[in-house]
């Protein structure tokens, strides 16, 4: 019953992604959907031809619609480069330590696709803080994990990444509370 209110809102936000990301994805290539949580966005791109091996932690609170792959949170079990692109979708402000995911995803893909959640000003943070955690139904909030652009941008470059390209999305959490997204197409230098 929860899962028929829930795989429409669910949906609709995965088509979102999928067409934020479809223009650096080529078919073809291994992507690698780290924190894929529900799978649903790994199910599109599949269910489109892409190759997609979904990757999350074990804690993860709501219903898997596809097979993944559970992991420690710090050490992805994949060799050094197996993948084209690692997709991090959303997820690092949701680790106590974002850097170890992004540097997992940095060893085993050759480049990064990042959306993340962030924020403009200091009150924009807390709302964008408070509402993420009451619209992911979680009470653990890792404040020092969510970033502003400019924060973002000076971590990848430190990691050796240039930022090809970047969006910014003005989404709405429960259809009121204005909230952005940033997506970051990221090739080491």
């Amino acid at each position: 019953m929860l899962n028929n209110i829930f795989v429409p809102f669910i949906r609709k936000r995965s088509e979102t992604v999928v067409s934020r990301i479809k223009p650096y994805i080529k078919k073809g290539i291994k992507l690698i959907d780290i924190g894929s949580g529900s799978g649903d966005v790994a199910s599109l791109l599949q269910s489109q031809g892409f190759e997609v091996t979904p990757v999350d932690v074990a804690d993860f609170h709501g219903p898997r619609m596809i097979k993944t792959t559970i992991y420690d949170g710090k050490t992805l079990p994949f060799k050094d480069k197996s993948f084209d692109t690692a997709l991090l979708l959303m997820v690092m402000h949701h680790t106590p330590n974002p850097e170890i995911v992004f540097k997992e995803a940095s060893r085993v893909a050759k480049e990064v696709i990042v959306i993340e959640t962030s924020y403009t000003t200091k009150l924009n943070r807390y709302f964008t803080i408070i509402s993420d955690a009451i619209g992911n139904l979680r009470l653990e909030i890792f404040w020092n994990s969510y970033k502003n652009n400019l924060d973002w941008s000076k971590y990848f470059k430190s990691e050796g990444y240039a930022v090809t390209d970047t969006h910014q999305y003005w989404d709405r959490n429960f259809g009121l509370i204005p909230f952005l997204h940033i997506l970051y197409y990221l090739r080491q230098k």
